[in-house]
């Protein structure tokens, strides 16, 4: 890919990257901690060889991890070298001493020596422990608290505690349920109590460290409703707080159930836990790649604006003409002439970009409000289908085939089939290649669900697809970015956009948990998620941008 295109995408690899880079620093620092604390050996033959087994599997996790942490970091380095080069006219040489450069290799360093040598490391946890601190300080490095010139002092330190304390509950969560899986009742009961206290210490420095860090980059409430920053400060406090229901439930569980009765249910809600928890850090990594709310005093959205975009009106469900809709920029560049470079793209930063007209404002709302219609009825009949003998209601699953087909033809009137812009040339726009990414995975909502809505299929994974679709929908949109700057049109659309994000992931995990625990404890998860789709439907059917 030219520096040219990976330019138009810079913003949103940089968040993907940041993103996988804080999800395996993760799994890497809760495995060492898990293995350190709740891997305890117990007494009696059968126990040591149980907890053995355990700690294989988790061993092997680990080392995958860090395989994992090692490649995003390269990743992330080559993207961000790409781009200066490209645009800065530098050189490998004028880059090398940069300190995501410097943090870049210090993580790939550390994530490698942890995968080759974590075998020879598990009798004595101390050298994993310090080559965690090490992968942990190169992403503190290029967090917010390293940039700043004030309050540096003590901001890394409280940046450092929080990042150490997300890993070690969010990413100690898949190692749990891997000790759990490999080990009989009582043993695994063990190793969720001895989790139980790594999680209750993660929270309260969680908490701590994040409210001290909030009054340092948010001055007001004015910077969090106003700011993206804000925005996306508010979904990961959402996010933990979902995480700390599923934790008190879990908790309890372990407090009052028998181990007999508690590794089944655990297992399952952990499962949710981890997911809510990876989408938690996709938020984190969004919060991170954008300014803090205190630096961002003049270019606020006002109560006004944000009360007259949110408003309820009635929605737009006519049509605006296609000859309307503004040129392609692609098109108008080449009638203006630009010269482009070697690849044919025009060079950074001379495409001709035109604001939204009328038309072009029209037709996003009607494609949004189209699509909240058809998510609202999708959310009534599934809420039929489990209440009522309605047969006709089983069917829903066939309105998203309806809604992919709209999301293809209408999301993008630039590009192929009704603009001028051919099917390939368009996908070096990533908000081209995110809406045909989410009508894939509305496809595969329609065929999965509506077999397993029909029981005509016996495969275990089936049923799970559409959840896994929900959520991993809507934590490609808490990623969704409209502008590279925090203007007040794009908190706006965030302001509009994370809610239906955060709806997706609870409706997800519900759906999830209606399918994976016993019959007798899914009539709540049952009804929350058809509940979360009608909320969706009605948001995206009052949706306006103008």
């Amino acid at each position: 890919m030219s520096a040219d295109r990976l330019q138009g995408i810079y913003a949103y690899l940089s968040v993907v990257f940041r993103a996988a880079i804080l999800i395996f620093q993760s799994l890497v620092a809760g495995g060492v901690v898990f293995l350190a604390v709740a891997l305890k050996a117990q007494s009696g033959s059968d126990f040591i060889s149980e907890v053995e087994t355990a700690k294989a599997r988790c061993i092997r996790l680990l080392r995958i991890s860090a395989l994992l942490l090692a490649v995003s970091h390269a990743g992330y380095l080559f993207i961000n070298c790409s781009v200066l080069i490209g645009s800065e006219d530098l050189s490998l040489s004028d880059i090398f001493g940069a300190n995501f450069v410097i943090a870049a290799f210090i993580g790939i360093g550390s994530a490698w020596i942890i995968a080759q040598f974590a075998l020879f490391f598990q009798r004595r946890i101390w050298p994993l422990i310090m080559l965690t601190i090490l992968a942990l300080s190169s992403s503190v490095m290029t967090n917010h608290a390293s940039a700043r010139m004030d309050g540096r002092i003590w901001l890394v330190p409280v940046t450092a505690l929080h990042v150490a304390a997300a890993a070690a509950w969010i990413g100690g969560l898949p190692y749990l349920w891997t000790a759990v899986a490999a080990a009989r009742a009582e043993i695994a009961s063990s190793f969720a109590k001895r989790f139980s206290y790594i999680a209750t210490a993660s929270v309260a420095i969680l908490a701590a460290s994040g409210f001290a860090a909030t009054l340092k980059y948010v001055d007001s409430a004015a910077g969090i409703y106003g700011t993206s920053y804000g925005v996306m400060l508010g979904a990961k406090v959402f996010l933990f707080a979902m995480l700390l229901l599923l934790g008190a439930v879990n908790h309890e569980a372990i407090r009052k159930l028998p181990a007999i009765n508690l590794v089944p249910r655990l297992k399952r809600c952990v499962e949710a836990e981890i997911m809510i928890g990876i989408t938690a850090l996709l938020a984190a990594a969004s919060l991170t790649s954008q300014p803090p709310a205190v630096d961002l005093k003049n270019d606020r959205a006002s109560l006004s604006a944000i009360f007259e975009r949110l408003r309820p009106t009635w929605p737009r469900l006519k049509t605006p003409d296609l000859k309307d809709i503004s040129p392609a920029t692609r098109h108008l560049s080449d009638k203006a002439g630009i010269v482009g470079t070697s690849s044919g793209e025009p060079a950074i930063g001379t495409a001709i970009a035109t604001p939204n007209t009328p038309a072009d404002i029209a037709w996003s709302e009607y494609n949004h409000n189209w699509v909240g219609l058809m998510i609202l009825a999708i959310g009534v009949l599934a809420l039929l289908s489990r209440s009522t003998n309605m047969r006709l209601a089983r069917h829903w699953p066939l309105i998203f085939l309806v809604l992919a087909v709209f999301i293809f033809v209408r999301a993008d009137p630039e590009n192929w089939p009704l603009g001028p812009n051919g099917f390939w040339e368009s996908f070096d726009q990533i908000e081209v290649v995110q809406h045909r990414a989410a009508a894939l995975m509305v496809v595969a909502f329609a065929l999965f669900e509506w077999r397993v809505q029909k029981q005509r299929t016996r495969s275990p994974i089936a049923p799970l697809i559409f959840p896994a679709v929900c959520i991993l929908g809507g934590a490609l949109l808490l990623t969704h970015t409209h502008a590279l700057q925090n203007s007040k049109d794009q908190v706006l659309a965030e302001l509009s956009h994370t809610p239906l994000a955060l709806l997706a992931v609870v409706a997800g995990c519900m759906r999830w948990l209606e399918l994976r625990l016993p019959r007798n404890e899914v009539w709540i998860p049952a009804k929350i998620w058809p509940v979360c789709f009608m909320l969706i439907g009605a948001l995206l059917l009052t949706y306006k941008e103008g």
